[in-house]
């Protein structure tokens, strides 16, 4: 009984440390990162030609998904699980993760790109 506890302690342990790694990834990945330089970002890259983005006047394109709720979607793009890390991929290399998508490489710039998620995650 004594060695079952132990591995389920242990057990614990690991998943719990995981967890917490992811979390200190994810936030130095947002570290720096600024919401209100991300909406801007989103207009200057053409992202509201094609996609609806909360709280972005003018937007209301249907072309793509609106991008509406991504903190709370479990799939990006219906194939990444949804992290911080893999939507800024997505914004910056949508054709790395899917070559057959219809979203274009825009050369989104590392920082802007942080930006951009930091505002996604951030907006309704």
């Amino acid at each position: 009984m004594k060695h079952h506890m132990a591995k389920c302690a242990l057990l614990a342990i690991t998943a719990l440390t995981g967890c917490s790694d992811e979390k200190g990834k994810q936030s130095r990945l947002l570290a720096g990162a600024d919401p209100h330089r991300g909406k801007t970002a989103l207009t200057t890259y053409g992202c509201v030609a094609c996609h609806t983005v909360p709280g972005v006047r003018g937007s209301n394109s249907l072309t793509a998904p609106p991008l509406i709720g991504i903190s709370q979607r479990s799939y990006l793009a219906g194939m990444l699980e949804n992290t911080p890390a893999n939507l800024r991929l997505w914004i910056q290399h949508p054709r790395k993760v899917n070559p057959h998508t219809a979203m274009p490489e825009q050369g989104v710039a590392d920082q802007d790109a942080s930006d951009m998620v930091a505002y996604l995650y951030t907006a309704g």
